[in-house]
């Protein structure tokens, strides 16, 4: 929170000591596809068809000695090292003592760092550019973010931006100096993450009790350490600083995330080895061929987030680690089995997608000059085919729970388990289906999402309402231009990739997936 005054701005910006000491707080939010709240960011579940957001909020005592090209940052998780030339690794440390060293402190692992020393307090990128060369703004009243204190101080106001070939944007950064200590220190920074102009995140950094300090013995390293430290399996290679680098964020993922993201990933190649697999037996139910259904299918991981008042998942920096995934689609469906085509009005991502499988293509239309146009495609695997609407998952045996009641329908009420090594649960679905004759109607599909066995992380709840059978009207598969179409850019998109699912490309998938 700042607000302005006018002022003489400053010739040049101030520099501070090149080795200190400071208690600083990080708050790190990325948006893609949400809205911004107040340190942090939130998914719509009416808005947004795709949305991932992710905050980090972490403090940490942080010793900078700049004429050894190197900072050290201690907190909850641990503590990381970050030296430049001659060493250029960014280490995990441990104390002396459990490795039988006479030095305080030895190299758990380590990942290569890239580039040259920038203090993490230099005011401007070090680059010349009309947009990277500091500006004084004047003085402006700025709050700390309660975790950090609170406090409120009156600062020179710097700004400049991140660039590439100083001209396109990268990252804006508000720098804020107390000038009424003696000698002017940092207090806060504002880093908004806008690639090529767009904002998807910001980085917050608040500083407390900034002070000259080269304390020599948090940097004893054990030399031997420093040549025998193993390095990372998952080392994400930086050329320049990112965000969290202060505090060795990325290090920190790639200890403590490593293991869990490569777990993650097992599901979806079990899934991929058995494409070609016998399936399990399936339920002996019909839905017909053809249909129109209205549709609604909303999907959401959430790991840290709050629910807001509206409903929306939300992080906002008030936990040390929050994540939020959230993919939501609604509409109606025009299926057309007959025909081998399908049409989907998706009202949330407001747009249509058409897929052909008589000439193997998933078209998205958009109207020009009043006329349904196909806009680009993606391919469709040859292996994938058009079959009747299965709602039923193909990889796990499904059983019949009987006849319930929901919202006042008579339903019979199948469930099915995703399980990976027999006995360990991955999602459990619960899936209502009413009944006319021996045909099926589909109403309701309630997944939780539970990996490893874990306590639930996550659901998906999916419904279908003014289901009608028969098949849909010709003029909805009318488009022009489908022959001279473009090929799409973005066919292995996330949105992509979850429209195959729900209509079971599930070649087209895979191809994708492992691209």
């Amino acid at each position: 929170m700042l607000s302005l005054f006018t002022a003489t701005p400053a010739a040049t910006p101030p520099t501070f000591p090149a080795d200190f000491y400071s208690g600083e707080q990080q708050d790190l939010s990325i948006n893609q596809g949400g809205y911004d709240i107040p340190n942090g960011a939130c998914c719509s579940q009416t808005d947004s068809p795709q949305c991932k957001i992710q905050a980090i909020s972490m403090g940490a005592d942080v010793r900078e000695q700049g004429s050894m090209n190197r900072s050290r940052s201690d907190s909850a998780q641990g503590s990381i090292l970050t030296w430049f030339a001659p060493v250029n690794k960014q280490m995990a440390l441990l104390p002396g003592s459990q490795a039988n060293s006479s030095h305080k402190w030895v190299c758990a692992q380590y990942c290569p760092q890239d580039g040259d020393f920038t203090s993490s307090v230099m005011i401007g990128d070090g680059h010349k550019g009309i947009f990277d060369t500091p500006k004084d703004l004047g003085k402006a009243s700025v709050t700390q973010p309660a975790i950090a204190g609170g406090t409120t101080k009156t600062c020179e106001h710097w700004r400049w931006t991140e660039t590439l070939l100083k001209l396109i944007p990268l990252q804006k950064t508000d720098f804020f100096v107390d000038m009424a200590a003696t000698p002017p220190v940092p207090f806060f920074s504002a880093s908004v993450i806008e690639p090529l102009g767009k904002k998807i995140g910001q980085e917050n950094s608040s500083f407390i009790g900034f002070a000259p300090l080269d304390d020599v013995s948090y940097f004893d390293i054990d030399p031997d350490s420093l040549k025998t430290c193993p390095m990372s399996q998952n080392c994400n290679q930086n050329n320049k600083r990112q965000p969290g680098d202060r505090f060795g964020l990325p290090l920190f993922k790639t200890m403590h995330d490593a293991a869990k993201e490569k777990a993650a990933a097992k599901p979806a190649q079990v899934k991929a080895d058995l494409v070609e697999a016998p399936p399990p037996p399936q339920p002996n139910v019909s839905f017909g061929t053809d249909f129109v259904s209205n549709e609604d299918s909303l999907m959401l991981i959430n790991q840290g987030g709050k629910q807001a008042a509206s409903g929306d998942v939300c992080c906002d920096g008030s936990v040390a680690q929050c994540q939020v995934q959230l993919s939501h689609i609604g509409g109606t469906r025009y299926f057309d089995l007959t025909n081998k085509r399908e049409r989907f009005e998706d009202t949330v991502a407001k747009q249509v997608t058409i897929d052909l499988h008589s000439v193997k293509k998933s078209i998205l239309v958009n109207v020009t000059n009043g006329v349904e146009t196909c806009q680009e495609y993606c391919p469709i695997d040859p292996d994938d085919s058009m079959s009747p609407f299965n709602p039923f998952d193909p990889f796990d045996a499904v059983k019949d729970m009987g006849k319930t009641t929901l919202g006042g329908k008579t339903v019979e009420h199948y469930r099915w388990s995703d399980v990976i090594l027999k006995i360990i649960k991955m999602q459990t679905t619960d899936f209502y289906a009413q009944f006319s004759g021996k045909t099926a109607i589909p109403v309701a599909a309630y997944t939780v999402i539970t990996p490893f066995g874990m306590q639930q992380i996550g659901s998906q709840n999916q419904t279908w309402t003014n289901w009608t059978a028969g098949t849909p009207p010709k003029a909805k598969f009318d488009i022009a231009g489908v022959d001279s179409c473009p090929l799409s850019n973005s066919c292995g998109s996330p949105q992509m990739q979850a429209h195959r699912l729900r209509t079971r490309q599930l070649h087209s998938f895979y191809r994708h997936m492992l691209a």
